[in-house]
């Protein structure tokens, strides 16, 4: 008899932990909401500037001369080495939500949020060009709760940029 009262109390104190049979939405809610962009301007997003100060500087990719230095999650800022007592800053490469960068021969190839994309820089013209995107390569970008976008059924031509908090 004492083991069944046991039993009974620790289901009764293990109820608690049961998710209840609310309302979905109840179930279903989120402090964010995503901020997406269209496929296709977010593929276009990817363009050579001026040179601008480092503000936020993540990771540094060396090819020659030439020094890359991530800005984080907007692009890269383009050093000029080749005479390594004065680098001078040469230009940056918007590249939204970028976050790696790898070289190799005359190939940069960057994660470009959901998207790998393989482009040439060249010094002589200041011109990048687009040589190949990998669509869909990598993971969706979460929310700050860790909710994945389809949580919020981001349609399929959608990229998510970000996350704003509700109010």
């Amino acid at each position: 008899m004492k083991k069944l009262l046991f039993c009974f109390s620790i289901l009764l104190i293990l109820q608690s932990c049961w998710p209840t049979r609310g309302d979905d939405d109840d179930l279903r809610r989120s402090s964010y909401e995503p901020v997406t962009q269209a496929r296709q301007d977010f593929e276009k997003g990817i363009t050579i500037m001026e040179e601008r100060p480092v503000i936020n500087s993540g990771k540094i990719y060396v090819k020659g001369d030439l020094i890359y230095l991530n800005e984080k999650g907007e692009g890269f800022h383009i050093i000029d080495n080749s005479d390594p007592v004065n680098p001078h800053s040469v230009a940056f490469i918007k590249i939204p939500l970028a976050t790696d960068l790898a070289i190799r021969n005359n190939i940069l190839y960057v994660h470009h949020a959901v998207d790998l994309v393989a482009f040439t820089y060249s010094l002589n013209s200041n011109s990048l060009n687009i040589v190949h995107r990998e669509r869909d390569v990598f993971p969706e970008l979460r929310s700050p709760e860790g909710l994945e976008p389809s949580f919020y059924n981001v349609p399929a031509n959608e990229i998510v940029i970000g996350y704003q908090q509700l109010n």
